[in-house]
């Protein structure tokens, strides 16, 4: 069953994949067809601040997507929060993005599990290529 506007409530997390399912953009449903989060076209990263704007403008075509959690905030203090942070700026893509913004919105803490993937993917890719590169120097000090 698809996700749409009606099925939300105020205070809800919501998320969109965008560019070929390469990323997300995260914000928190305000209620009345408006969500709160940090600007998200690239073209808009010169300047990023936290701002409302309508949920067609955030979705931007794409397929409107919840985000669950076991344990979070009240809808109403997660809507306070983040009315309270409209105009702040300081966006830093791994630590406070988006999703950093709409999970300490909801749960209290910044959390983003697209850095997580991404950090994770880069430490392994560095053990995979010190590995081999620490088996290849002991092959050669075996032969010699």
């Amino acid at each position: 069953m698809r996700l749409i506007e009606k099925d939300l409530n105020q205070g809800e997390h919501i998320y969109v994949r965008r560019k070929g399912l390469l990323y997300s953009h995260h914000g928190i449903y305000f209620g009345n067809g408006t969500v709160i989060h940090f600007k998200g076209a690239l073209k808009e990263k010169k300047d990023p601040a936290v701002i409302k704007t309508d949920i067609e403008n955030f979705l931007s075509g794409g397929k409107l997507k919840r985000r669950d959690y076991k344990k979070r905030s009240p809808h109403a203090e997660t809507l306070r929060i983040a009315r309270d942070h409209l105009s702040k700026k300081g966006y830093s893509l791994a630590f406070n993005n988006c999703e950093h913004f709409a999970t300490y919105c909801a749960t209290g803490k910044k959390r983003s599990t697209q850095v997580r993937n991404v950090v994770g993917g880069i430490v392994g890719a560095t053990f995979a290529v010190a590995a081999a590169f620490i088996g290849k120097k002991r092959t050669r000090t075996k032969e010699g």
